[in-house]
């Protein structure tokens, strides 16, 4: 009796604290909902809905939003036929207080061609709304309203930013106003689509049409990230979306309110992503960096002495993993700027001093096959080369150029897999130029005795880059 009491008496206490356990955990997710009502009642009244109306244009038949700016193929679209009629679009808008002043953050998408622009608040006030500058390589648009007081959203720093976190998006999805979704931080720093500068936040809170230019915040309440964009098949919310980090719409747009455009950096080169390939046979242990494929002649980079085959670890001591890194930190730059580039070449480090060109539209804006004839027998990458002869050279527009013609690529080889074409011009082997097939297969010798990778400067058409290839052991 005396131990079925004691067991008794236990299972109770156990019971006890069973409930007690559960009261308290309730207690935690209650502060925890509590804690996302508070950003959102906090936030909301900052988030403006845009409505956007174009006049009927003669000429007009797209009915793309995003026509022009990064995103004009993410998106399914209709066109329309018969007499143009005025387009309306939805969007987003977020204010801030700028150095005292009111403006409305939102994505150049919204507010490009518009003619007419309406800005309505939570409380129920509308305003028309007068551009004050816009960007279409990070497609942010700064408006402003006739308005002394606003709701501003407190802006936070988005590198402070950690993939896992806790983030809200709010914005007029559908045209359903101030809607306000959770998730968390998916990825940061992901490529952006073509080329314009900058990176992007990835969440999977919902953001669908209408949240363009909406507001993505942490649970402090502070603004991280305007949404812009996201990858659907359906036209609807499928995990994917995209921010601007405020970061960069910050720099943006303290320029655009001072100088009424973006003035960027420009190095003058083209780039790469370093893999294992490429970076073994460069002789470096890591593929972080970034590997100059080409150097614009008169460029900033070659006035600063930058070569083809650098790999710029480092800008004014600052690392760069990767083109996304180092497409951000030139472009915030000023033109005029001195920055330090700690590159890597010929096994050793040096630092070179380059002073910024500016990036303008000229400058943004900057393969054939080859006759069948017989060329060496297939190298240990799997092609086959000949000599460029000057009718080769006619034929497929090397003119003035020096190496040797790829006429044919073995399936299923190492050249194959790295993407050599038939008509690829072959320059260099290791960086060292080549001018005739026994020039290139010598090159080739020599590297396989001192590394099982090689580096190949490869010309296509206008373009030149630097291919990273595996050879065989020996």
């Amino acid at each position: 009796m005396r131990i079925s009491a004691v067991l008794l008496a236990a299972c109770l206490a156990l019971r006890g604290a069973a409930y007690a356990n559960v009261e308290e955990n309730l207690a935690q997710l209650q502060q925890f909902s509590d804690g996302f009502a508070l950003v959102a009642s906090t936030v909301t009244p900052g988030v403006v809905a845009i409505e956007s109306r174009q006049n009927a244009n003669g000429d007009e038949r797209s009915q793309n939003p995003f026509e022009g700016t990064p995103f004009e193929d993410f998106f399914q679209y209709r066109h329309q036929f018969g007499p143009p009629q005025p387009r309306e679009g939805q969007g987003s808008g977020v204010i801030v207080n700028h150095k005292g002043k009111y403006y409305i953050l939102t994505n150049y998408h919204v507010v490009r061609g518009a003619d007419e622009l309406e800005v309505r608040l939570e409380d129920g006030r509308d305003f028309e709304a007068e551009i004050v500058g816009t960007d279409s390589l990070s497609d942010v648009a700064v408006l402003k309203v006739d308005a002394q007081t606003l709701p501003a959203v407190i802006m936070g720093d988005s590198d402070r930013l950690r993939v896992g976190e806790w983030v809200l998006a709010i914005g007029n999805p559908f045209g359903f106003e101030h809607s306000v979704t959770t998730g968390i931080v998916s990825a940061s720093g992901r490529q952006r689509f073509g080329q314009e500068y900058g990176s992007f936040i990835q969440t999977d809170a919902a953001i669908n049409p209408g949240n363009s230019g909406g507001a993505l915040v942490n649970l402090r309440g502070e603004l991280v990230g305007i949404n812009t964009a996201i990858i659907s098949r359906s036209g609807g919310y499928q995990g994917i979306g995209f921010a601007i980090p405020v970061n960069l719409v910050k720099n943006v747009m303290q320029q655009l309110i001072e100088h009424g455009e973006v003035r960027r950096g420009l190095l003058g080169v083209e780039i790469d992503n370093l893999d294992r390939v490429k970076a073994e046979a460069l002789g470096l242990d890591k593929t972080q960096g970034v590997l100059i494929t080409v150097v614009r002649p008169g460029g900033a980079a070659e006035k600063a002495g930058v070569k083809r085959g650098d790999v710029v670890l480092e800008v004014d001591g600052k690392p760069v993993r990767n083109t996304v890194e180092l497409k951000s930190l030139i472009g915030e730059t000023p033109p005029g700027t001195r920055v330090d580039l700690l590159v890597a070449r010929d096994g050793g480090e040096q630092t070179l001093g380059v002073v910024l060109d500016q990036l303008t539209a000229e400058a943004l804006g900057r393969g054939g096959a080859a006759p069948a004839e017989e060329g060496l027998p297939a190298d240990p990458l799997g092609l086959e080369v000949q000599d460029l002869t000057p009718q080769v050279a006619e034929h497929l527009g090397y003119e003035g150029q020096s190496g040797v013609v790829v006429v044919r690529v073995q399936p299923h080889s190492e050249a194959a897999r790295r993407g050599l074409q038939r008509g690829d011009l072959i320059q260099e082997v290791n960086r060292r130029p080549v001018g005739s097939a026994e020039e290139y297969g010598g090159a080739l010798s020599a590297a396989a005795k001192r590394s099982r990778s090689v580096l190949l400067t490869v010309r296509r058409g206008d373009t030149v880059n630097l291919r990273g290839l595996r050879l065989p052991a020996q």
